[in-house]
């Protein structure tokens, strides 16, 4: 009896043991767990440099697409336009310059003509011996520029923790430095702004200021080419006296008519001594 009851309780106890591990949670310690190759920190910032890289390249793009509108206008401070009109800037100066040429000639200016001609030359001499100083050295620099940006974009995919986001990066590192470095397409020298900025300059080497025109009917110094003298005020008698400027006295009655006798018994006497002789 003592040996059956020792084996129920044994069986009792394995069977305990064996609910209790399935009831109670299975606990698995941090080092089973196998660990990834990127953490989720480094996972963040790398999708950060990515959005940035793309960021950075479309506002680079739009930046320089207003600058070379900007400049292609005539708004640039670098290189305005001498005059409103941006299409033929410089075949627009040339008409003007005839038309202020013209004016110069029929208000008497006419001698400053080949002294702003001879300016024009000197100006447009100064601009060719630039170009032919710094354009030879400008065009390599933009001819170079794509094989630099392509050599970013690698050393942008080699030094990069994550290859396969460096793979979806490098497209916007290569297009940002050929399209927006300083001879990149749309850079402040690249292929696409040097013309302009050619243009603008000659256009401001033969642009002629417009002259002074005086109006006939003033001098230089603006008085008055003929002064009216003033019309003469006529001379008025006080107020005290002008009732006795305006009316006469009259001669008495009496002696209007005295004289008057007098003078008729005269020729009366005059006439009787006539007929007596």
């Amino acid at each position: 009896m003592d040996l059956t009851a020792r084996r129920s309780m044994r069986t009792v106890a394995a069977l305990t043991t064996v609910g209790a591990l399935a009831l109670a949670p299975v606990a698995i310690a941090p080092a089973d767990l196998p660990t990834p190759g990127i953490a989720a920190t480094r996972i963040s910032t790398e999708a950060v440099q990515l959005t940035d890289a793309w960021s950075d390249l479309l506002t680079n793009t739009v930046e320089n697409t207003i600058q070379l509108a900007g400049l292609f206008i005539g708004l640039s401070s670098g290189a305005p336009l001498p005059n409103p009109i941006f299409i033929a800037p410089v075949a627009t100066q040339v008409v003007l310059n005839q038309l202020i040429y013209a004016v110069q000639l029929f208000t008497g200016q006419g001698a400053e003509i080949p002294v702003e001609i001879n300016t024009h030359l000197d100006k447009i001499g100064n601009l060719i011996q630039g170009l032919s100083n710094d354009l030879p050295g400008v065009v390599v620099d933009q001819f170079q520029t794509p094989f630099l940006a392509l050599q970013l974009a690698l050393d942008s995919i080699t030094t990069s923790g994550n290859p396969l986001l460096a793979l979806l990066e490098a497209p916007a590192v290569f297009l940002d430095a050929a399209l927006n470095s300083q001879y990149g397409l749309l850079g402040p020298t690249g292929p696409i702004a040097v013309p302009i900025l050619v243009r603008n300059f000659l256009a401001q080497a033969i642009s002629t200021p417009p002259p002074t025109i005086t109006l006939p009917l003033k001098k230089a110094g603006g008085a008055a080419a003929k002064t009216v003298p003033p019309k003469a005020s006529p001379v008025t008698a006080p107020s005290g006296t002008a009732g006795s400027a305006r009316i006469k006295p009259r001669s008495p009655a009496g002696g209007s008519r005295k004289p008057a006798a007098k003078a008729s018994s005269h020729g009366a006497g005059r006439v009787g001594h006539g007929k007596r002789t």
